[in-house]
């Protein structure tokens, strides 16, 4: 069984608010990243923050999509991911950002493939940077690596990485040939990326 693991709700000073309910083409991030995983995964979660308003996503996310609030504050995405995992049904899950609104399914489902069997699946550049959050993960290894790290106050999604036994790096070279732009992986963070997204989603739609 698969599952979507999508992170909301972090306030962006550079953006001035919840990036998750910013419009691109009239549409919140979040409902993009949602619409493009639809029929892909067996079941959708987002965590949202603590103190946030649940309506503010009731309102355009369909019911099927399960919404919960983080349980802490303070403790960045490793915290969203555990409370997350802790109420998923799925075998592995992919952990998305709220704020990637041209992830490609077929980019998922190689993942997700790739990752059958290992503890996680997770891209990587050919500078050695990863992308923790576009990466697929076995649910049961990564809830008690999550909890170990927080523990002892590691707050990194690096420090949940390194207690998984089996990780599969796959090359963004070899995601390329799904993707070939990888707007996979382009997150909105400005104004000035906002901007450029569209633009890129008025050449798309």
């Amino acid at each position: 069984m698969w599952g979507a693991l999508i992170l909301a709700g972090g306030k962006s000073r550079r953006m001035r608010g919840n990036k998750a309910l910013i419009r691109l083409g009239g549409k919140p991030l979040l409902l993009h990243v949602t619409e493009r995983i639809r029929g892909l995964t067996q079941e959708t979660v987002v965590v949202v923050g603590k103190n946030d308003n649940l309506a503010d996503y009731e309102s355009f996310l369909p019911p099927s999509i399960n919404i919960l609030r983080d349980t802490v504050t303070g403790m960045g995405p490793l915290a969203g991911i555990l409370t997350g995992m802790q109420n998923m049904r799925s075998e592995y899950a992919v952990v998305l950002p709220c704020d990637s609104p041209f992830i490609k399914r077929e980019v998922l489902t190689y993942l997700f493939k790739m990752a059958q069997g290992a503890d996680a699946a997770i891209p990587r550049w050919p500078n050695g940077n990863i992308e923790p959050l576009h990466a697929v993960y076995r649910v049961s290894a990564a809830i008690p690596a999550a909890k170990a790290a927080l523990e002892r106050r590691e707050l990194f999604i690096l420090d949940m990485i390194k207690r998984l036994d089996r990780v599969i790096y796959v090359d963004t070279e070899e995601i390329r040939k799904i993707d070939e732009e990888l707007v996979t992986f382009f997150n909105i963070n400005t104004q000035e990326d906002l901007i450029v997204a569209e633009k890129f989603s008025s050449k798309m739609f």
